[in-house]
């Protein structure tokens, strides 16, 4: 009886990272389809699953413990994107007030993914599944999922999104997998040719970048 009990809390845990993914991705693509609180919906699930499973600042990744003790151990890590994100922008575009804006409101929608993905997906499949490279991948082709049809974003949120837990694993502070994370996908968008990173737009937002009239045939 105590197992079956166990497998059936293993099961909901998993349908719950499923079931938080498919909704984010059905919003990602039907959002144009839909009335303009729609994102109640998704934001419900995150609100009802954290009262749920009673979090707390420590288990949702976001305590000042968890922040010292990442920064502390990756610091030269995170110094080293730092500098080479600069290098590339001064090359590519040249630094300037804006673009340092627009990183930081960047950085801070990166830590929300960080926030949603660490908590909503990867760790209900631990629950689940067990701290393993197995649910790390499972979680990582969640993430990716989340970025299709942008050739760039995909494969690279997919990697990103697998060595993102095992971090988190290691150093649970989202604030700072959301730093790296910003980090990261700056450099990627520098090196990348927008005809091909779509300007990092996902769902129909991608088509809408290169392909527009397509995509408003096809939706309005």
């Amino acid at each position: 009886m105590e197992w079956a009990a166990l497998q059936w809390n293993s099961a909901r845990r998993i349908a719950e990272a499923f079931a938080f993914a498919l909704v984010s991705i059905a919003y990602i693509w039907f959002r144009p389809l839909w009335w303009s609180w729609s994102l109640l919906i998704p934001l419900a699930l995150v609100v009802v699953s954290f009262i749920w499973h009673s979090e707390t600042m420590d288990s949702l990744g976001l305590s000042l413990r968890a922040f010292a003790a990442a920064v502390g151990a990756w610091r030269w890590y995170l110094a080293s994107c730092a500098a080479s994100l600069l290098i590339f922008t001064w090359v590519e575009t040249a630094t300037s007030i804006h673009v340092i804006y627009r990183w930081c409101g960047y950085a801070c929608w990166c830590v929300l993914q960080q926030f949603l993905f660490q908590n909503m997906a990867y760790r209900r499949l631990r629950e689940g599944l067990g701290p393993s490279w197995t649910t790390s991948t499972i979680a990582g082709a969640l993430f990716a999922a989340a970025h299709i049809p942008n050739p760039i974003l995909v494969p690279a949120t997919f990697l990103w999104g697998t060595v993102s837990t095992r971090m988190f694993e290691a150093r649970p502070s989202v604030p700072v997998l959301g730093v790296t994370q910003a980090l990261l996908s700056a450099m990627l968008y520098v090196i990348t040719p927008v005809a091909l990173n779509g300007q990092f737009r996902v769902g129909p937002g991608y088509w809408a970048i290169l392909h527009p009239s397509q995509l408003s045939s096809i939706f309005f």
